[in-house]
């Protein structure tokens, strides 16, 4: 029987730069850092970017554990009407 893989142990300062780049590349929030202002704290984010976001989370930690994602995943911002253009973004 095959022995389990053990994660890839990732040290606090690559977990918060992968964090703040998942951030920046699908939600479009340039830090993660408390700036005590409510106009650069709070951020208005779609909900496919949230979706995303979470599936590049998920992606790393299979990364991180041994594993790889399935099958890429492409993602589109999706275009609501009077929104303007649509934007793709790759994984």
């Amino acid at each position: 029987m095959a022995k389990p893989k053990q994660p890839t142990a990732l040290s606090p300062d690559e977990i918060e730069l992968l964090l703040e780049s998942i951030a920046l590349d699908h939600l479009f929030i340039e830090t993660l850092q408390t700036r005590h202002r409510d106009s650069l704290d709070f951020h208005d984010v779609s909900v496919w970017g949230v979706k995303s976001a979470l599936q590049a989370a998920f992606d790393a930690g299979l990364r991180a554990a041994g594993g790889a994602p399935k099958q890429t995943v492409h993602r589109v911002r999706k275009v609501h009407p009077g929104n303007g253009s649509a934007a793709a973004l790759q994984a």
